[in-house]
């Protein structure tokens, strides 16, 4: 990506060619600054347990610590689950757990060399935050960088780039849901890259990866293909050794290279006379929820993707084969996210189903030359989605308005309203704080199963590294974060001045 911004001027004048490389050199700086602001940012809060992360990580446990795939011995720590010939599953996806053994590995063979017990309730905490560092706020942070670069390889304004790649990172879903272990932010960095690199192979590679961490980029995988026509042969080869680890895995857990996990959950998932008990008639009640609503509202939460949108005419015009790629992506995960009977996706906020699309609206915001619209509508959306990333990425699916009735009085007042209808055991009157108010372990399904209200192992399940500071549930936790924020912004902002004012 460099080479093509650091190509010499057609004019062979020396001097010219100095200044596009100090503006190329620029332009390299920012991509760097959003990454680090960004990664800091989303390294700055941990959301804690639940059934989907939970489940998740038992997979990495069960790979590192016993050499298996199967989690019978972690199955007191979710509901997610499946079942097949005589074993327990996750019933995710696997890629991210793979990935996770990484940095697993290590981590467990040091704490039992040092005699600790990683199976602990502090312990698991401690390695997950380390694991989603690695696997979500790593891949995450790369998101802004990558649309940055991107946009000005089409030649756009690095004052237009640096918003539009600053606001996806910071002030949409994927800032609170790369605070969570869990497969979306991970794999819509790897949507991201398979549009954004030059190199065939790595983007077959990309999207076979993002395939095997999430089975809804399996149309990506397709539709990405034909972004580069004449190099298919070296994509498909970059998407062999994903898929073949992803078949194995399947034939390992299931029987057959085509089953995947969703075929064998538990029961209390499916509904009946639905198609494979899991797709359902499509409704406009869905589609509003999914969309608009303040209950799972996709653009509800980020108000900027809506804005996005402006920007698809001007980025068809500019680069129409990966805008149509792009498009049938969008186009394949709402409509998954439409039929399907789990549409809510639990515990969560503003569709959790659609954050690996969000980079893909980045790239259309990226065209969106109105730079005040685009920066007071990222404003509201950063407030919403770094008030749930303080909170809690993860309010109950019986609130109707997690928002305004969960998040936003938590935020302020430190409480909930106990009318707000909650799934028990969790209630208004455990679920206290200003901050990182999630109790649920990783060692339990039930909150408070195995450590009870007020216990270190519940207060810690969750939290933010200013609470280190000013202690559990402070709302003072948050001022180092957004002085952050605040000054790194001025320095991507600065930079991103000095490149537009360069010759191009």
């Amino acid at each position: 990506m460099a080479d093509t911004l650091t190509r010499p001027s057609a004019d062979n004048n020396p001097s010219r060619n100095r200044e596009v490389s100090v503006a190329s050199l620029t332009d390299r700086r920012i991509a760097e600054w959003l990454f680090l602001l960004t990664f800091v940012t989303y390294g700055y809060f941990f959301a804690g347990g639940g059934w989907n992360q939970n489940s998740q990580f038992d997979l990495t446990r069960a790979i590192v610590e016993r050499h298996t795939v199967s989690i019978d011995a972690y199955t007191g720590n979710s509901g997610d689950v499946a079942f097949a010939r005589g074993h327990v599953y996750s019933n995710k996806s696997p890629a991210v757990s793979w990935l996770a053994a990484i940095p697993y590995a290590p981590l467990f063979a040091i704490e039992r060399a040092s005699g600790a017990d990683p199976g602990a309730a502090a312990l698991l905490t401690f390695n997950v935050y380390i694991c989603t560092l690695v696997c979500l706020a790593l891949p995450g942070a790369a998101i802004p960088a990558m649309l940055f670069l991107y946009g000005r390889r089409r030649g756009i304004d690095a004052r237009q780039a640096a918003l539009a790649a600053a606001a996806v990172a910071l002030a949409t879903q994927l800032l609170p849901y790369a605070t969570t272990f869990m497969l979306h932010v991970p794999s819509a960095a790897l949507l991201c890259y398979a549009l954004t690199t030059q190199h065939h192979g790595r983007r077959g590679l990309a999207a076979a990866l993002a395939t095997a961490m999430n089975y809804l980029c399996a149309p990506a995988l397709l539709a990405f293909a034909f972004v580069g026509l004449r190099r298919v042969w070296r994509y498909l080869l970059g998407a062999i050794a994903p898929l073949a680890a992803l078949a194995m895995y399947q034939y390992w857990c299931f029987g057959s290279i085509f089953t995947i996990a969703i075929a064998h959950e538990d029961p209390r998932f499916l509904t009946h006379g639905a198609v494979l008990g899991v797709f359902q008639r499509p409704s406009i009640g869905v589609l509003y929820a999914i969309t608009l609503s303040p209950y799972r509202g996709f653009f509800f939460f980020a108000p900027l993707l809506l804005v996005a949108m402006l920007g698809i005419r001007a980025w068809w015009r500019d680069d129409r084969r990966t805008c149509l790629a792009s498009l049938v992506v969008i186009a394949s995960f709402f409509a998954f996210n439409l039929v399907f009977n789990g549409w809510e996706g639990g515990f969560g906020i503003g569709g959790r189903y659609l954050v690996p699309i969000i980079p893909l609206f980045g790239m259309a915001l990226l065209h969106v030359r109105w730079r005040l619209l685009v920066s007071i509508v990222a404003a509201v959306a950063f407030a919403i989605n770094f008030a749930a990333a303080a909170v809690d990425p993860q309010p109950s699916a019986t609130i109707p308005r997690p928002l305004t009735q969960y998040i936003a009085p938590l935020l302020l007042s430190g409480h909930f309203p106990a009318s707000v209808p909650i799934t028990p055991p969790w209630s208004a009157a455990t679920l206290t704080g200003h901050t990182s108010v999630n109790r649920l372990t990783f060692d339990e399904a039930i909150i408070f199963a195995n450590h009870p209200p007020a216990s270190p192992e519940s207060e810690w399940a969750s939290f933010n590294l200013g609470e280190l500071l000013f202690g559990p549930g402070s709302a003072l936790s948050l001022l180092p974060i957004l002085l952050i924020i605040l000054g790194g912004g001025v320095v991507v902002a600065r930079l991103a001045r000095q490149s537009a004012a360069a010759p191009s």
